[in-house]
């Protein structure tokens, strides 16, 4: 299928390309292009034009800044798998990209293109929830920086105003040392029916702290906060980690579809966050846990 009659309209600079979408045009900001075409041509995206920021160079790459990392906007899936900083610091990263989506889909989709489409099922955002990211976002004029968990908002809806683009992904430069990246695809697809992110700290048999983020089942990724709350304190074995895990579901209103029932997706939670959660405690200490 066909998409309907737009305009193209190639960005030179970020400020041209805010000028662009300040013209008042229904206007749609084209990246990789791996989410928006799929939907124009299914006619779920009909824009009056489309601006093309693919040749902004400046929104591409990774770099550590003081306390943070910064990933341009424009960083394609591919240029991550391959980043030394990313595949030394960020494990659950590398555990993500390896299994999302294809070999096409990685060479030109984005982070920045992911993070604002605001997909519930995608797996980069679990991730990037986990480890605590940061969105920057520009317009004519202004930039600010939110939080990821304010900045998804539900299915397709997210922070992002009429005018702006996101600029950046952030996330801290000292991540917790156990992480992990689970998940459970829809075969046609790729997209996970459900996965799990878990980013542990451990110290003298204790899990001092935990992150847990869960994609593909609700309206939304989120976190489970039961299951950081279970997993804090808690001794660094594996009847922590079952009983932790079997709350990671919890309190969520699970989607149903013609892929997945509700129940199902929320007990696919609970296996990988049990999945992601050893892995991650593995990674931690360098030890196998018990069975």
């Amino acid at each position: 299928m066909f998409p309907a009659d737009f305009r193209y309209l190639r960005a030179e600079s970020l400020p041209h390309a805010l000028d662009l979408l300040a013209d008042g045009e229904d206007v749609k900001v084209l990246a990789g292009g791996q989410s928006l075409l799929p939907m124009m041509k299914l006619r779920l995206a009909v824009p009056e034009a489309v601006v093309d920021i693919g040749g902004i160079t400046e929104l591409a790459g990774v770099s550590p800044d003081g306390d943070r990392v910064r990933i341009g906007a424009l960083t394609t899936y591919r240029a991550l798998q391959r980043d030394e900083l990313i595949a030394a610091r960020f494990p659950a990263m590398t555990d993500a990209l390896a299994v999302l989506a294809d070999q096409q889909v990685r060479a030109r989709g984005t982070v920045g293109g992911c993070v604002a489409h605001g997909d519930p099922a995608a797996d980069l955002p679990a991730v990037l929830l986990a480890l605590d990211a940061s969105v920057t976002v520009a317009a004519r004029g202004a930039t600010r920086t939110v939080a990821l968990g304010d900045f998804l908002r539900g299915i397709y809806a997210t922070d992002l105003a009429t005018g702006e683009i996101v600029t950046e992904i952030s996330v801290g430069a000292a991540p917790p040392p156990g992480q992990a990246y689970e998940k459970f695809e829809q075969s046609a697809s790729h997209l996970p029916l459900a996965g799990v992110c878990a980013a542990l700290s451990v110290s003298d048999g204790v899990i001092t702290s935990a992150r847990v983020a869960v994609t593909g089942v609700a309206g939304r990724v989120f976190r489970s906060f039961d299951t950081e709350r279970a997993l804090a304190g808690a001794p660094a074995e594996p009847a922590s980690l079952e009983a932790s895990a079997a709350l990671a579901a919890d309190g969520a209103e699970p989607l149903s579809d013609q892929h997945a029932t509700g129940p199902f997706r929320q007990h696919l939670a609970r296996v990988l966050a049990r999945r992601a959660l050893a892995r991650a405690l593995t990674r931690a200490t360098g030890e196998v846990p018990p069975r």
